[in-house]
């Protein structure tokens, strides 16, 4: 399965992690009237920002990727998910649409980023195993 997931032309890995970040933005941007009211438990929007920045740091670490020479220190990639996220609240806040510009919003991106690039090293380190035991380094 992690063969498979490495194996995606980059233009096609791009071009998905593309089209997430254009998702998250969308539903960042979306009027404060037109987002579903799905309060599960205070604080449940945290575990969505959490969840929506997990997902671009993978997206964009899978993106980056060119084998097994590193592109770019993934430090600067989660440094520019956590100013995608810190730009989305900013943009929340100026365009007057109903939605808030919060700390802790960021935090929960900035802490889904974090997770999402270790859930990303697991899954490299994995590949990096299969690919000793089969031969293909």
């Amino acid at each position: 399965m992690i063969s498979f997931i490495f194996s995606f032309k980059l233009w096609l890995r791009r071009t998905i992690g593309f089209i997430y970040f254009g998702i998250v933005a969308f539903l960042s941007l979306m009027p404060a009237q037109d987002l579903p009211h799905l309060t599960v438990y205070a604080g449940f929007d945290k575990l969505v920002h959490f969840s929506m920045y997990l997902g671009a740091a993978i997206l964009a670490c899978w993106s980056m990727d060119l084998g097994l020479k590193r592109v770019r220190p993934l430090y600067y990639l989660l440094a520019g998910v956590f100013l995608y996220g810190v730009l989305m609240e900013i943009l929340q806040r100026t365009m007057h649409n109903g939605r808030n510009f919060e700390f802790r919003d960021m935090i929960a991106n900035l802490t889904g980023a974090v997770a999402g690039i270790l859930v990303y090293r697991y899954l490299e380190k994995k590949r990096i195993e299969l690919a000793d035991k089969s031969g293909n380094i």
